[in-house]
């Protein structure tokens, strides 16, 4: 019975780091996205700028799905899943709350494409976990 509850508080445990670290490569993304604006000589504001941000937006969703799925101890469209219902409500109250603040097509763009972002993440990280398995197979 201990050795079954121990799996049991291992396999939570990495899933939650599995969650944190997908959140932790969203924020790293996006700050590294406005980093290389100001590199690039975007200016602070403005719809170039708004256009470069939710591309980076779009990165670091894809990168985040990719880590929740790649360091899932199990069930990773799952853990992507999650993510994703996360994802949605802090953009769904940033739109809420913030949305007057941006245009239209910044705010829909940054809600419209989080199902993409995930499906992209986790397909991504579902296919290297696989070429993973059969080359350790061979």
């Amino acid at each position: 019975m201990g050795s079954r509850a121990t799996i049991g508080l291992v396999l939570v445990l990495r899933s939650l780091l599995a969650m944190v670290l997908a959140a932790v490569a969203f924020c790293v993304a996006n700050l590294a996205g406005s980093e290389l604006a100001m590199l690039a000589g975007f200016p602070g504001g403005g719809e170039r700028r708004l256009a470069w941000d939710l591309g980076w937006v779009i990165v670091a969703g894809v990168l985040a799905a990719w880590v929740a799925a790649v360091l899932a101890p199990r069930a990773p469209r799952a853990h992507v899943l999650v993510l994703f219902a996360m994802l949605l409500a802090i953009a769904v109250f940033a739109v809420l709350r913030l949305g007057g603040d941006w245009p239209w097509w910044f705010s829909a763009g940054a809600v419209a494409t989080l199902p993409l972002q995930a499906w992209l993440g986790a397909r991504w990280a579902l296919r290297a976990k696989a070429r993973r398995a059969v080359a350790g197979a061979g």
